[in-house]
């Protein structure tokens, strides 16, 4: 499998909580493939409120290292996509990538998608 050619796949975290700041939950990159974040979107299913949120796709020591998506102030039930990728960040293979919130909001919940192309 080559990157013109990966298998693309979908990691949905349901009403992630986006105001605390905590990992959302973790991608074990399959044996011997490596990857690269495509997309990362969030449908909020509560406002975020005060401030922008953050959500990091990354490892436990670069939590940004392979993309971000910034869900501004909104109220629930819109989408948010168009993540800013990291150039030339490959997933190595065997990684365990970690999806985070940075907490910045003092509300907000929404279901997270993950999209990784691996190769």
């Amino acid at each position: 499998m080559s990157y013109s050619n990966p298998q693309t796949v979908a990691y949905r975290f349901p009403a992630a909580v986006l105001s605390s700041a905590a990992i959302v939950g973790r991608i074990q990159a399959p044996a011997g493939m490596k990857g690269r974040v495509s997309d990362v979107s969030v449908v909020t299913t509560t406002a975020t409120t005060v401030a922008a949120c953050t959500v990091d796709v990354g490892t436990a020591g670069a939590v940004a290292d392979y993309g971000t998506q910034t869900v501004p102030i909104t109220a629930i039930n819109l989408g948010v996509n168009g993540f800013t990728g990291v150039a030339d960040h490959e997933i190595p293979a065997g990684t365990l990538v970690e999806v985070s919130a940075n907490g910045e909001c003092t509300a907000g919940a929404g279901d997270l998608t993950v999209i990784i192309d691996w190769y």
